[in-house]
C-alpha cells in the first residue's frame, strides 16, 4: 500500500469512527429524553359511596381487614403483587410511597366495581355462581380525572349436593383475589405491559349504553329480576369491556350507567373518598342484548339435545358526530344435553355461555373490519 493510500484509508477509518460515535451520542440522548412517567401506587378501592360498600361488596368489603402490619388484606396483596411484578411494566415507573403532587399526580390503582353471588338449588344440587368486576386504573390526581382503563372480569361455576356456606363463599371469593396464582393475579400479570399514560392523540373507547331486551329476562336469575336489570346492564358492560380489552389490545374508560352520571367514586384503604370524572369518549360502543332462545334439536327415550343461542346487537360510533363505523346484529349458539330424568335446568350458565361466544365473534368481526380496525381499535390501541 502506498503513502497516498494509506492516508486514505485512515481518513475514511476515523470517518467511520466519528460517524458511530455520533450516533451513540444521538442515542443515548434520545433515551434519556424519552423517560417513562413515573406513576405511583395508589392501593386497591371500592368503586363507589362509602356507604354503598358494604351493599354492593359485602363478602369483599367484610374480607378487606387489617393484617398485621395495619394494611387491608386486598391493599397488602395488591400491592405486594406490584411490587414483586414492577419490572414488567415497560411503560411506566412504578414508584412506591406517597405521592407528591408536585413531582406526579398520576397513580396506579384497582378497583373493586361488582360482586355477584348466584346461589341455586337445581334438582339435587346446589349451584354457586362467583361473578366479580375490576378496573385497572391511571389516574391524574391533580385534574381528579380518569387517564386510563383496563376492565377485569372473573368468574366462578361450582356446584354440590349441600348448600354452600357463608364461609366456603368467603374462602371462594379471596381464593380468587388474592391467593397465590388466582384469577385476578393472572389477569393482572397479562395487562401489565399495558399500563401507560394516554397519549394525546390516542382515542378512547367506552361501553356507552347497555340494553336487555324482553326475551333476555325469562333467562335471568331471579335475583337480576327482582333488582331490575341496572345489575346485569353492569355485569354485561364489564365482561365484554375485559374480552375487547384483552383480545383487541384496547384500554376502554369506566361504564357509566347514565349520561348524567359521568364520575367515578372511589372508597381507598384509608377511608377517603375520591371523584374522579370520566373523560368523554372519542368512540362509544352500544351493546343491545335483545334475548336468549333456545329450540329442541334432538330427543331420545334418555336424553334431549338442546340448543340455546343468543342475539345481540352492537354498534361503534364517534358519539360526536354521530358517525357510525361498526353496526351489524351478532347471533351465537350453544348446546347442552339435559337426561330426561332430570326435572330442573340452570339455563342462566349455559346462555351467559352463548353471550360470552357472540361477545367473541363481535369482537372477531371488529378485528376483521379494516375501516373499524383502521379509523377506531389502531387509534385505541395500548
Amino acid at each position: 500500500m502506498n503513502f497516498d493510500a494509506y492516508c486514505d484509508w485512515r481518513k475514511l477509518l476515523l470517518r467511520f469512527a466519528l460517524g458511530i460515535a455520533i450516533l451513540l451520542h444521538v442515542d443515548g440522548l434520545y433515551a434519556e429524553s424519552v423517560q417513562k412517567p413515573v406513576v405511583y401506587f395508589g392501593g386497591f378501592a371500592f368503586a363507589g359511596n362509602a356507604n354503598e360498600a358494604p351493599v354492593r361488596y359485602p363478602i369483599a368489603s367484610a374480607l378487606n381487614i387489617a393484617t398485621d402490619d395495619g394494611t387491608p388484606l386486598f391493599g397488602r396483596k395488591i400491592r405486594e403483587f406490584f411490587q414483586t411484578s414492577s419490572n414488567q411494566l415497560t411503560k411506566v415507573d412504578l414508584e412506591f410511597g406517597v405521592a407528591r403532587k408536585e413531582e406526579t399526580s398520576l397513580v396506579l390503582a384497582l378497583a373493586m366495581t361488582e360482586e355477584q353471588v348466584l346461589k341455586e338449588k337445581i334438582g339435587d344440587f346446589h349451584k354457586l355462581v362467583i361473578e366479580l368486576g375490576f378496573e385497572l386504573l391511571v389516574l391524574d390526581y391533580r385534574g381528579m380525572e380518569v387517564v386510563l382503563s383496563q376492565p377485569i372480569f372473573i368468574e366462578s361455576i361450582d356446584a354440590a349436593k349441600v348448600p354452600f356456606s357463608d364461609e366456603r363463599i368467603s374462602e371462594r371469593i379471596q381464593k380468587m383475589m388474592v391467593e397465590p396464582d388466582s384469577q385476578l393475579f393472572k389477569s393482572l400479570t397479562g395487562k401489565l405491559d399495558h399500563i401507560q399514560v394516554r397519549g394525546k392523540n390516542q382515542g378512547t373507547l367506552q361501553v356507552k349504553s347497555v340494553s336487555i331486551g324482553e326475551k333476555a329476562l325469562p333467562f335471568l336469575p331471579e335475583k337480576y329480576q327482582k333488582k331490575g336489570t341496572n345489575t346485569y346492564t353492569r355485569l354485561v358492560a364489564q365482561e365484554f369491556g375485559a374480552l375487547l380489552s384483552s383480545q383487541a389490545g384496547v384500554s376502554l374508560l369506566p361504564f357509566a350507567k347514565d349520561a348524567a352520571n359521568t364520575k367515578m367514586a372511589l372508597v381507598f384503604s384509608d377511608a377517603s373518598v375520591l371523584q374522579f370524572a370520566i373523560p368523554a369518549p372519542t368512540f362509544a360502543i352500544d351493546l343491545g342484548v335483545k334475548g336468549f332462545k333456545k329450540v329442541l334439536d334432538k330427543s331420545t327415550p334418555a336424553e334431549a339435545l338442546w340448543l340455546y343461542g343468543a342475539y345481540l346487537d352492537l354498534k361503534i360510533y364517534e358519539p360526536e358526530f354521530q358517525k357510525v363505523y361498526f353496526e351489524t346484529p351478532i347471533k351465537f349458539g350453544v348446546s347442552k344435553i339435559v337426561p330426561k330424568s332430570q326435572k330442573e335446568v340452570d339455563e342462566f350458565p349455559v346462555v351467559s355461555e352463548s353471550l360470552k361466544g357472540a361477545f367473541l365473534e363481535a369482537i372477531n368481526q371488529i378485528c376483521k373490519d379494516k375501516n373499524t380496525q383502521t379509523k377506531v381499535i389502531t387509534k385505541c390501541k395500548l
